[in-house]
């Protein structure tokens, strides 16, 4: 008898005070997260409905903004355009093995450090620490599980530099609603405006999914190679073996690309970043506009700027970012808005010239509000300066990004006029020379462009003057900021200086310098900057 207690005490022991399993996800299930990028204050309500057993998901974004429908049969988007929605289907062949979104890390590989606690509950946590040799920076990954209930309450990855004490990436998803195998009634069942789905021609596909895949937790790898320190740098996961596989033979293929340009190249060099497992295709079609979008122009005259000032009466170099006019690099992420972005960039200069007060205002207001029948525009799918120019004098004004921040898809139109913080009166084009554009960055200020970005070593630009002999002069297909010009250090090639809105990880922290020679890729082609009314938001 007393053996058999002791036996009893002893398996006690051990119960109460091993390590608790990690919790394993069902093929079923619903939930309601917030998935949040700190660093771009973006916050996204994502709620999902995922059968993996029929190989169904419907992911809905905003409220119902946009939602993804993953089907048996086809895969759909419906996506709002200022008033109302529409439906577009896929016009890909639907793939039987396609690969679902889940919304859950493997933590089999994981270590439970603990009790902590995540917006206000009690939680059993586990631990994934990751180091790649050869880089000054370590990923911390947390999974937060509920103490009483074994619910998924938080996922939260931050990335260090180990050098410098910063952080390089923070991504946070904080579950609010769990309910395991079950989904919502007639949730693979599609609204009634997909009846009559087509396939539009300016429209890319699963943006949005493209954007939660790419930030899915990182999964532990035994192999040290190449591809397993790309993989953790930028946070990517892989939903099966199949499609990593397939990443990696992309990602070695560019890897070939970039060290073999680099071998040939002294002026310029490219770099991995996180485009290094995409496809030119798929960049293409994710990252920039349809050919000839940017060269929609609206059907009046518009007033052209007049140079007057001699260029040798001119500064040899001048940065913006440096005098102050320039916001912090932004990130697009997986929505087609650069020209919401260079509109933004050169409003945002023109303010501050005007004001001496530097301010932020919102690419999203631009988004969701350029769209009427005379200036057609696309969202996150494109459309040009020029249109968004037109659009907010029409409109009345601009909202600031603190009171209309930026969602990285197309919503419903919410400008606000009690919130106005600047006005459009007018817009300038400039005339298609160096000379021109250097007089009006000088006493204009930053200024908005378009060139043509479809190359590979666009791609991966990461330092040196930009060149590209295959570049066209008149074929744009992504707009930006020219914020200045100079003369490259121990060479002297002149240069522009120019913002993307590609985020930190890729150029040189944002920037890229292009040849100021022979227009190079159409910088001086489609530049233009607004006048702004004298009735500002201060």
């Amino acid at each position: 008898m007393k053996f058999t207690s002791l036996i009893f005490f002893v398996l006690f022991l051990f119960f109460a005070f091993s390590d608790p399993v990690p919790p394993t996800w069902p093929e079923i299930y619903h939930v309601d997260l917030l998935f949040s990028l700190p660093y771009a204050n973006i916050h996204i309500p994502v709620s999902t409905d995922y059968d993996n057993t029929t190989n169904n998901e419907r992911i809905i974004y905003y409220s119902g903004l946009t939602l993804d429908y993953y089907l048996t049969v086809d895969n759909y988007e419906i996506w709002t355009t200022q008033t109302n929605q529409t439906c577009y289907k896929n016009p890909e062949p639907h793939a039987v093995n396609q690969t679902l979104v889940g919304m859950f890390p493997d933590l089999s590989t994981w270590t439970y450090i603990g009790v902590g606690v995540a917006r206000g509950f009690k939680c059993n946590v586990w631990e994934y620490i990751y180091q790649p040799p050869g880089y000054n920076k370590t990923n911390v990954y947390h999974f937060y599980v509920d103490f009483n209930t074994n619910s998924p309450v938080q996922y939260h990855m931050l990335g260090y530099d180990i050098v410098f004490g910063s952080h390089f990436d923070e991504y946070v998803m904080d579950y609010y609603s769990y309910i395991p195998n079950q989904v919502n009634p007639n949730a693979f069942v599609l609204p009634a405006i997909c009846n009559n789905a087509s396939s539009h021609p300016e429209h890319k596909f699963g943006r949005n999914s493209l954007h939660f895949k790419k930030l899915t937790p990182l999964k532990s790898s035994n192999s040290e190679t190449l591809f397993d320190l790309f993989k953790s740098k930028y946070s990517k996961n892989y939903p099966n073996e199949k499609e990593q596989q397939e990443r990696q033979e992309i990602f070695y293929n560019n890897y070939r690309y970039i060290n073999e340009f680099n071998q040939e190249h002294t002026d310029m060099t490219l770099g991995v970043n996180h485009f290094a497992d995409m496809t030119i295709e798929e960049f293409r079609s994710v990252m920039l506009m349809p050919k000839g979008m940017l060269q929609r122009k609206v059907n009046h005259k518009i007033e052209e700027y007049e140079p007057r000032i001699p260029t040798s009466s001119l500064p040899t170099n001048l940065n913006w970012t440096e005098l102050g006019a320039v916001s912090p690099v932004k990130d697009q992420a997986f929505c087609g808005s650069c020209w919401a972005f260079s509109t933004v960039g050169v409003i945002e200069g023109q303010y501050y010239l005007a004001t001496g007060n530097f301010k932020q205002f919102s690419e999203q207001n631009v988004i969701d509000c350029s769209w009427n029948a005379t200036h057609p525009s696309y969202g996150c799918d494109g459309s040009s300066q020029e249109f968004a120019y037109e659009a907010l004098m029409g409109m009345g004004g601009i909202e600031f990004e603190d009171d209309y921040p930026y969602l990285s898809v197309t919503g419903y139109c919410g400008y606000t006029p009690e919130k106005r913080a600047a006005s459009l009166l007018t817009y300038y084009t400039i005339p298609n020379s160096e000379e021109a554009v250097i007089e009006a960055l000088n006493t204009i200020g930053p200024l908005a462009i378009s060139y043509d970005a479809d190359h590979e070593s666009m791609m991966f630009y990461s330092g040196g003057v930009y060149h590209e002999p295959t570049c066209s002069t008149t074929n744009l297909d992504h707009a930006v900021l020219l914020v200045g010009y100079g003369n490259y250090p121990g060479t002297e090639e002149p240069y522009w200086l120019v913002k993307n809105s590609w985020s930190t990880h890729w150029g040189y922290y944002g920037y890229f310098l292009i040849a100021r020679k022979d227009n190079m890729c159409g910088i001086t082609t489609d530049v233009t900057f607004p006048v702004l009314e004298r009735n500002f938001a201060l």
